[in-house]
């Protein structure tokens, strides 16, 4: 039975994603779409020389949704400055968002930082999701035990909103799916097992003793859906050299590592 619940959780949480990604375009759709805060009209260095390349949104390819316009002209960017490598959660618009990080490798070196940030023009949220222990492994939304004597009931009166509930393992029990907090909102699990919510948008150190490093939903400035936090970048240091990999909890084929020297 627990199985077959399982199971249903997660194509339900599938569709939590599709559902509040909906809500996000919906709620932006009257928006312009020049929303990117980074990477036009400034100067970026291309990754495969010392030259300065322009990224500008007036040349007619920063606004082509067309997945391969966006490709490459993503995979050419590279942002360094004093310290700092910023890198691109996701691109493009409404046409098909690339879930690809810009770049997906980065090197720095010990006590530098990468800054996150989300450009894409509709409202497709991401993750930075670091996992140093495969026990805090989670996904954006799971199963829960409530009592049967526990009534749900919506937030928002006469909404057309009913919550997910399966019967229960143990007699006097259901299962509600919910969204996970500690995906939805910056968080860290340190090696006690010690959870702690972040501020939002905030910078965190990384020392290499964590267990679980999350950034919370980023969304794209301005088009983070009501009710949901407002997060929209993550700025890592790194305090210990390593090799640190990441991935996106709601698209997990999206990864990255930052090579720490």
């Amino acid at each position: 039975m627990i199985n077959r619940n399982i199971m249903l959780a997660t194509i339900i949480a599938t569709g939590i994603l599709v559902a509040a990604a909906s809500l996000a375009v919906t709620s932006i759709a009257a928006q312009p779409g020049g929303n990117i805060q980074q990477g036009q009209g400034q100067e970026k260095r291309d990754s495969n020389s010392t030259s300065m390349v322009m990224m500008q949104g007036g040349n007619g390819n920063q606004n082509d949704d067309r997945p391969s316009v966006q490709y490459q002209l993503n995979k050419k960017y590279h942002d360094y400055k004093d310290g700092v490598s910023t890198v691109r959660m996701g691109a493009g618009g409404h046409v098909a968002p690339l879930t690809i990080f810009f770049p997906n490798h980065v090197e720095i070196k010990v006590g530098e930082k990468v800054a996150f940030y989300n450009p894409t023009r509709v409202g497709e949220p991401h993750t930075v999701t670091f996992v140093f222990d495969n026990s805090t492994l989670t996904d954006f939304a799971a199963p829960f035990v409530i009592d049967n004597k526990t009534s749900v009931t919506s937030a928002v009166p006469n909404a057309n909103v009913e919550p997910v509930i399966m019967q229960g393992q143990m007699n006097g029990t259901k299962v509600i799916v919910a969204m996970n907090n500690r995906s939805l909102m910056p968080t860290v699990i340190d090696s006690s097992g010690k959870v702690t919510y972040l501020p939002l948008n905030g910078n965190y150190t990384i020392t290499g003793t964590e267990k679980y490093v999350n950034s919370g939903f980023i969304w794209p400035k301005g088009m983070s859906p009501p009710g949901f936090p407002p997060v929209n970048s993550f700025q890592v240091t790194f305090g210990k050299a390593g090799t640190y990999n990441y991935y996106c909890q709601l698209h997990p084929w999206m990864s990255g590592d930052v090579v720490v020297k």
